[in-house]
């Protein structure tokens, strides 16, 4: 719910009680550079052989349950190694992974869900994946000494009852409609109680998923992290004891790809064999120009905003978020630097749900698309914000002169920023462009910055939009003192530090309603309330993802929610 997860994600995840509302999202497939067939690989082949990847966001750490971890490609760096009770499928629904079957709901009141795991489950050391592991997981992450992302839902466990080695049951304080959420996505990583207990959670992962006494690999899926060397590579290996489909490909390196240029130069030089950027303004043309490569983009729950933290002096007045959010040229943005990635892109008009799916209501359309810089002046004007002698607006002594982040070296969202400081210039509210590397994984999270231009990654659920918007999900300013003593709690994702009681209430609601048409139009509520009352941080598009890779590799499927590209690496097939 994965920014860019920053693109971490909210982990957005699918819907719960029905797939009612569960729409699948378009997908847009385009076979390059060979002709149809050319890149045929027999299903059945299992040539040895390395695929390097591009990694155009390098993990800082391993650990991707903690704040700086959190990252989309941490997600999908570790997702293979770290099986989950439930596979996010690119159509957007559930599959058991190690859970046996679908859990159920066996007590309305009070309402338990139970869930059973599959007998051959095993870490790759040979010891059985159990209940106790969820049950250590679970007591991990409500740790409070403990830096996790979020602890949303697991909150409202008020019992967590291990029945037997294969059998759990959770125990609610009331109805909660999102259970399977607490167990699907790639920042739901069951953790081995054998292996972490009585360690240093906020350490003893971010270097190496390990048994930290011994170094060996742990893992529970299909790959294992053979070794993490800082800024330089990951390398996946095969998990010779995964219980599972078993991989093929002998070793999958993931190696920094920053530079967007360098990134499609590396590729065009088949120094990398797979890449998965952000988009990039004709880097769709890019990849087809290259020779026996194929490229596909997907359209799903990642969307693309611009933020603001409401505490800052200026941004604290919802006029002014009101009169740039009148002014912000989304559809500007959308033609000149996402259009030509994919046709179906568009204005995003909810942060709830993506416009392809049934339950999407253009709250967000009161704001125009293309902009209206008269609208945006007369708001200003009538809040008392008058335009100085430098051109920038004023009041009490505050200027609306702020800065605008994102990370460095992205082309599409550098002249995203750059439309944006233009049109805003125009209304009389300035920003100067501070791009710097770590924007998302340090200043983000400890509320460093003004405003920002970054993705959400997820899944088509908006349940875990929770930890984005609900005020109780705002994280603690940790000072040196509780940092050093690992007294922090940097739960919650909610960075813009928005706090909207309807939001808080619809959000809430709908947690606890199990009717799909009535949870849906909740969350509905809650966007529109957000549309209205906050206005913190405003959509700009559905973003697309952007796959390129050799045809000598087979099997790739693209998968738009939280679990990625990587999501199934055990078909992956190498020829040659």
């Amino acid at each position: 719910m994965h920014a860019t997860r920053p693109t971490t994600r909210p982990t957005w995840l699918a819907l719960v009680v029905t797939g009612a509302l569960v729409a699948s999202i378009g997908l847009t497939s385009v076979a390059t550079a060979v002709a149809a067939g050319g890149s045929k690989v027999a299903a059945t082949s299992r040539a040895a052989g390395t695929i390097t990847v591009g990694a155009e966001e390098f993990p800082p750490v391993l650990n991707n349950m903690t704040p700086q971890g959190n990252g989309q490609w941490t997600g999908m760096i570790t997702g293979p190694a770290l099986a989950r009770g439930y596979k996010l499928l690119p159509d957007f629904s559930y599959q058991p992974w190690i859970f046996d079957k679908d859990c159920e709901v066996t007590t309305q009141s009070p309402f338990t869900v139970s869930c059973t795991i599959r007998s051959n489950a095993r870490w790759s050391d040979g010891v059985p994946i159990s209940s106790t592991d969820f049950k250590f997981t679970y007591d991990t992450i409500m740790n409070e000494k403990n830096d996790v992302v979020s602890r949303n839902g697991y909150d409202k466990i008020t019992a967590f009852n291990v029945i037997s080695p294969t059998e759990f049951q959770m125990v609610f304080d009331d109805v909660f409609a999102p259970f399977r959420d607490l167990w699907a996505s790639t920042s739901t990583t069951v953790l081995p109680q054998h292996i972490l207990e009585g360690t240093n959670f906020n350490k003893v992962w971010n270097d190496c998923i390990c048994d930290p006494k011994t170094k060996q690999p742990i893992a529970s899926g299909p790959m294992m992290v053979q070794s993490f060397k800082h800024d330089t590579e990951v390398t996946l290996v095969p998990n010779p004891n995964y219980w599972g489909t078993k991989a093929s490909v002998a070793k999958v390196v993931f190696v920094p790809s920053l530079d967007s240029s360098s990134e499609i130069n590396a590729f065009r030089a088949g120094e990398i064999d797979m890449i998965y950027p952000q988009n990039q303004i004709g880097l769709r043309k890019k990849i087809e120009s290259v020779e026996g490569a194929r490229y596909v983009s997907s359209l799903g729950p990642q969307w693309e905003h611009f933020d603001m933290l409401s505490t800052v002096p200026g941004f604290d007045d919802l006029t002014v978020r009101k009169a740039i959010a009148t002014a912000l040229p989304r559809q500007q943005i959308v033609d000149r630097v996402v259009k030509d990635a994919n046709d179906d892109v568009g204005v995003l008009d909810n942060v709830m749900w993506m416009s392809n799916q049934p339950a999407y209501v253009a709250h967000w359309s009161v704001y125009p698309p293309s902009g209206d810089l008269d609208a945006a002046k007369q708001m200003l004007d009538a809040a008392g914000w008058k335009v100085g002698s430098d051109g920038v607006r004023a009041k009490n002594g505050v200027k609306l002169s702020f800065t605008l982040g994102t990370t460095p070296g992205n082309q599409a969202r550098e002249l995203a920023e750059q439309i944006i400081q233009e049109q805003m210039k125009q209304i009389g509210i300035k920003f100067t462009i501070k791009n710097s590397s770590d924007i998302l994984w340090k200043k983000m999270t400890g509320f460093d910055y003004q405003a920002l231009i970054y993705a959400w990654v997820g899944s088509p659920d908006p349940y875990s939009n929770n930890s984005i918007w609900l005020s109780s999900s705002i994280p603690e300013r940790c000072t040196p003192k509780q940092a050093k003593a690992d007294e922090c709690d940097y739960s919650g994702q909610n960075y813009t530090r928005t706090s909207v009681p309807a939001v808080d209430a619809a959000l809430d609601a709908a947690d606890r309603e199990s009717d799909p048409v009535k949870r849906a139009a909740l969350y509905n509520e809650a966007d529109q309330a957000l549309a209205t009352d906050g206005v913190t941080v405003i959509p700009l598009f559905q973003k697309p993802t952007q796959l390129g890779y050799t045809n000598a590799i087979g099997g790739v499927k693209d998968n738009p929610t939280v679990d990625g590209f990587t999501w199934n690496i055990e078909d992956w097939t190498l020829a040659g």
